[in-house]
């Protein structure tokens, strides 16, 4: 599946949203993926899966986590990063959006070579579609946005010196409208399908039943002096959440005696 390069500047806009917000708390994510990437119900992309994100320190080059395909060469090559590892992967990913796959596909060693052999997004993508080739084109400044993030060398790279403002005044995004992003105001390019897309209802089934021994053993934890500053607000009965929800006392701050 590819996207339009409408809704890839959508998406791509959510995502810069998002980190330059996380950046500015000195945090590196460094597992920007697709998977890592969800949809609300109006389109706007959520970034999650703070698992193996960092404060962003000089003395790094141990710090190798990521997925094969999204790292970038200096995480790669375990050497010290910053917050445009995070680029990097953006730029894999406005690739994916566009072409369908993944720059670079293959172990860690097999990708460190095709990084200095691949060609980037050129000005032409091919697409199969039942037997027939269609070209599908895009505008310059989109495929130099992609490739200037994409650069192997660190310092070439789009936004290392100045962050994400760099990414923000490209060509490609200078006359974005990022209030609007940031309000949530304008209408996103593709919205999912609730019901067949983005979410699985299985996953909601009422299934959290709370046997009389647990009960009682979180009763216990919740009246415990030790605990008690730690538990506030804390339930175990969903039946008690949702008649405070009624009585609009949920937002309350509930101390136990």
């Amino acid at each position: 599946h590819t996207f339009s390069e409408e809704q890839t500047c959508f998406f791509i806009s959510c995502i810069i949203q998002g980190l330059e917000h996380i950046h500015s708390n000195n945090i590196i994510h460094r597992d920007i993926k697709p998977e890592n990437l969800v949809l609300d119900s109006r389109g706007y992309v959520r970034i999650t899966d703070f698992g193996i994100a960092k404060e962003n320190e000089k003395d790094n080059s141990k710090e190798t986590s990521g997925t094969p395909g999204y790292m970038s060469p200096e995480v790669i090559l375990r050497k010290n990063h910053s917050f445009s590892s995070d680029f990097f992967a953006i730029g894999v990913i406005g690739y994916e959006f566009m072409k369908g796959r993944r720059p670079f596909i293959g172990t860690r060693n097999e990708i460190k070579e095709k990084m200095n052999n691949e060609k980037y997004f050129e000005n032409e993508v091919k697409i199969k579609n039942d037997d027939k080739i269609i070209k599908k084109g895009c505008s310059t400044e989109c495929i130099d946005f992609i490739n200037s993030l994409l650069e192997i060398n660190v310092e070439n790279r789009l936004g290392n010196k100045n962050g994400i403002k760099e990414l923000k005044e490209h060509q490609w995004l200078k006359y974005y409208l990022w209030d609007d992003i940031e309000n949530k105001t304008l209408e996103s390019p593709f919205i999912p399908d609730l019901d067949r897309d983005n979410f699985d209802k299985d996953y909601c089934k009422d299934n959290d039943i709370i046997t009389e021994k647990t009960k009682k053993r979180y009763e216990k934890i919740i009246l415990s002096t030790q605990y008690k500053i730690a538990f506030v607000d804390f339930y175990y009965n969903k039946d008690t959440i949702k008649e405070e929800k009624k009585k609009n006392l949920y937002d309350k701050k509930i101390v136990i005696d």
